[in-house]
């Protein structure tokens, strides 16, 4: 088999686990945002069966017992609830056996390009640990830190394999022209990623303000619910401006200073993500927090990092292999 057909059948299935990855944060969102969290309020098996009950007549009669002794009050069985949570699992599930084939398809470039395995590898070992946090967060009665915690390594998981990507197209990234960039451009995408990760940390406080307002509120009188949030809901919404305006720089600047087409389709990539979370971020704040806003903020705000990532990558990389050419 020839490199290029290595190579191509990597990208694929790589490329289906970044997509597999990304569809888990956008159902972890739905799950969080539609209080379905405990619906399976143990793990890995949901109300102790390995495919959860469709009513509440298939549990024994004392249940809310059981669980109030584990620590868990007020169980209720709820059929929406439990089913998208244990979707949720499933598709967790499923990307662990999308990331161990990246991995496997992964181990020919280990010959020749070692990096690419082992960033692979990398992924596959933390969706392990993204598994065992996951029952962690269930065990905790989804303690807020942990959930942050969770969602933060998910970026970290599909980091890695956005870069195996990249680095594993090394060469056809020398061919890219970058010299009419400007010398601020790397620091300030560098500067973009971290702002953003700290707005995607600010966002799940806000979350978690959110939920206890609405629980304090007993999930009534919806429309009173942002005027009681804390400062950091203003923090996040006026920062958020200051990011924007950073990353239209970023956009305008490189669709105006390089001809890549790879690099242009990211960029206008970025430019549509950037508005649909600003769309989202004006609709939670007008409209008082649709149920759905919320996890398309947040899976948008997650595929920016991504986005962001993958052009800082490609430049970083055509700009290495330009200096080695030119000094070569």
């Amino acid at each position: 088999m020839s490199e290029t057909i290595k190579t191509r059948r990597f990208w694929i299935l790589a490329g289906g686990t970044i997509a597999t990855i990304y569809a888990l944060i956008l159902v972890g969102g739905i799950v969080r945002a539609t209080g379905a969290g405990m619906g399976c309020p143990d793990w890995p098996t949901c109300f102790g069966q390995w495919i959860p009950p469709t009513s509440e007549a298939q549990l024994p009669a004392n249940y809310q017992q059981i669980y109030a002794d584990r620590g868990y009050l007020d169980t209720k069985f709820n059929v929406r609830k439990t089913w998208t949570e244990y979707l949720n699992r499933l598709l967790g599930v499923f990307t662990g056996f999308t990331i161990l084939l990246t991995l496997i398809f992964a181990l020919p470039f280990r010959r020749h390009d070692a990096p690419v395995t082992y960033l692979a590898l990398a992924g596959f070992i933390l969706v392990g640990v993204q598994g065992w946090l996951g029952s962690r967060v269930v065990a905790s009665n989804l303690n807020p830190g942990l959930i942050t915690i969770h969602m933060l390594l998910a970026q970290v998981i599909v980091g890695l394999i956005i870069a195996a990507i990249i680095r594993s197209a090394r060469p056809q990234l020398g061919k890219i022209n970058i010299e009419n960039l400007s010398k601020v451009a790397y620091p300030l995408i560098v500067l973009s990623m971290a702002l953003g990760l700290m707005q995607l940390v600010l966002g799940t406080q806000v979350r978690e303000a959110v939920d206890l307002i609405a629980k304090q509120s007993n999930y009534v009188n919806r429309h009173l619910w942002i005027d009681n949030l804390p400062m950091i809901f203003s923090v996040h919404k006026y920062s958020a401006i200051a990011l924007v305006l950073l990353n239209g720089w970023i956009i305008i600047h490189l669709l105006s200073h390089t001809s890549s087409k790879v690099l242009h389709r990211l960029n206008w990539f970025l430019a549509f993500l950037i508005i649909g979370t600003i769309v989202m971020g004006m609709s939670m704040d007008r409209l008082n927090l649709p149920v759905f806003a919320q996890p398309l903020h947040l899976w948008m705000a997650s595929l920016i990092f991504g986005v962001q990532l993958a052009i800082f990558m490609i430049l970083r990389y055509a700009r290495n292999l330009n200096l080695s050419r030119m000094t070569g």
